[in-house]
């Protein structure tokens, strides 16, 4: 009996972890231009709607992070300083379902700018190694691109 309550503790913690790193992963997507570029463009890996459905939806962060700090995936904290960012995402309307031209569109640029701002925050603030080695990996395999 102990034992699947330690399993259900587990659980939670682990799905806790992944839904960080996957968010952490989205607020990449929105921060850099470089990697908007490379997989909304050239690969056709991924492409705006999904970025904005990855946050918003799957994340389920449509109600500017209520639940997620309920649920303790972020601090009151990170989403304090995720509320510029995340109101521009929410208010964004996209100027053409062209893609070079969301990517060249200065309120989408806006977004993008706060969305790096909220990445530099989380760079100096998180904590979680598994976070830690995310950040500086994507980094590294998709640098920003120089303003």
């Amino acid at each position: 009996m102990l034992m699947a309550n330690l399993q259900d503790d587990i659980s939670d913690i682990e799905l806790k972890q992944r839904w960080r790193l996957y968010w952490i992963n989205t607020i990449f997507e929105f921060a850099n231009i470089n990697w908007q570029e490379i997989s909304w463009v050239q690969s056709q890996t991924s492409s705006f709607d999904e970025c904005m459905s990855a946050y918003f939806d799957i994340l389920a962060l449509d109600d500017a992070y209520e639940k997620a700090v309920k649920y303790a995936n972020v601090s009151q904290e990170e989403a304090d300083h995720a509320k510029k960012f995340h109101k521009l995402a929410v208010f964004y309307m996209e100027p053409d379902e062209d893609v070079q031209e969301i990517l060249k569109d200065e309120e989408w640029l806006k977004v993008v700018d706060a969305a790096k701002k909220f990445w530099e925050y989380l760079k100096e603030n998180v904590t979680s190694q598994r976070e830690i080695d995310l950040m500086n990996n994507l980094e590294k395999k998709f640098p920003f691109s120089c303003d």
